[in-house]
């Protein structure tokens, strides 16, 4: 009788760690003026009004530098961290390919051009605190010119490209200070987005 008393203290602890473990699980889910979503949420993003996205490798030389680049995808079901879930509105990551073609992923106003997107990839978001997010990416291929001649810079699954800031109302900002690696060439990708559609796009737990 008491050995089956400590088997059952055994397993009740079991299950309560199993609870306390599952409810600190922090998971992913877009909200748009403060109201959770539960649908896929479509995301439009250009480069911030004055500012430029600027290519250069890690010892600083400058590889182009464009005036205008737009960012366009929805989030969809994916595997997470290993996990099937069942809908595009969250997760232990939110994934949104970006839609096929110079409408996911486009730069213009380039100093060395033509800047190609030869993939447009995957986004990834994932909360950090409060209505925040970092952002990865998977699977973009864009090619550049560059005083090295024609670059083809790839991220590959889960690289880190920036943080979300997320707002109540207006527009949500993505700031980007990505390593890429260009045609053997390890490069950094730094960029500030403003996300125009949805207004007031954050992040939540």
């Amino acid at each position: 009788m008491k050995y089956l008393k400590m088997l059952g203290l055994a397993a009740v602890a079991a299950m309560a760690l199993m609870a306390v473990t599952a409810g600190s699980a922090s998971a992913t889910t877009l909200e748009i003026g403060g109201v959770t979503q539960n649908a896929s949420v479509t995301i439009t993003a250009s480069l911030k009004a004055g500012t430029s996205a600027i290519l250069k490798d890690t010892a600083g030389i400058s590889s182009n530098t464009c005036t205008a680049s737009h960012v366009h995808g929805s989030t969809t079901s994916a595997d997470r961290a290993g996990v099937t879930v069942d809908n595009a509105y969250t997760g232990d990551s939110l994934t949104g390919p970006l839609t096929p073609g110079a409408g996911g992923l486009s730069f213009s106003g380039c100093a060395r051009e033509p800047v190609t997107a030869d993939a447009t990839g995957e986004l990834h978001i994932t909360w950090t605190s409060g209505t925040n997010g970092t952002v990865t990416s998977s699977g973009a291929e864009v090619t550049t010119g560059s005083p090295f001649g024609t670059l083809n810079c790839k991220t590959n699954a889960g690289t880190h490209l920036g943080t979300l800031t997320g707002v109540a109302a207006g527009n949500a900002t993505m700031d980007i200070n990505a390593v890429l690696s260009c045609s053997g060439i390890s490069s950094k990708w730094e960029a500030t987005y403003s996300v125009t559609t949805p207004s007031g796009l954050g992040v939540e737990n």
